[in-house]
């Protein structure tokens, strides 16, 4: 994990939105904005180099304990959901 405080932000901003989009209820975003934008998310982040991919799993998963319930699943959850574990993993 990083100790850099910008990327740390960074990536606790993009978890809560990316939380959002995945948790919230049909009335408050329409479900195919909602599936879009994780879909867009998953395609860059999936495109990243091995390396980078490994770097930002790991980041997460040691971030998901900071995150409240139900987020802190979706956290957990994410580094497989956005295709950032080689097939291995």
């Amino acid at each position: 994990m990083s100790d850099d405080p910008v990327f740390t932000a960074v990536l606790d901003s993009l978890l809560d939105c990316l939380a959002f989009f995945e948790l919230c209820d049909d009335e408050t975003l329409h479900p195919d904005t909602a599936v879009r934008q994780l879909e867009d998310a998953a395609s860059r982040l999936s495109g990243l180099a091995p390396a980078d991919r490994a770097r930002l799993a790991a980041a997460i998963t040691a971030r998901a304990q900071s995150f409240e319930p139900p987020y802190r699943r979706f956290v957990e959850e994410a580094p497989e959901a956005f295709g950032l574990l080689d097939e291995d993993d």
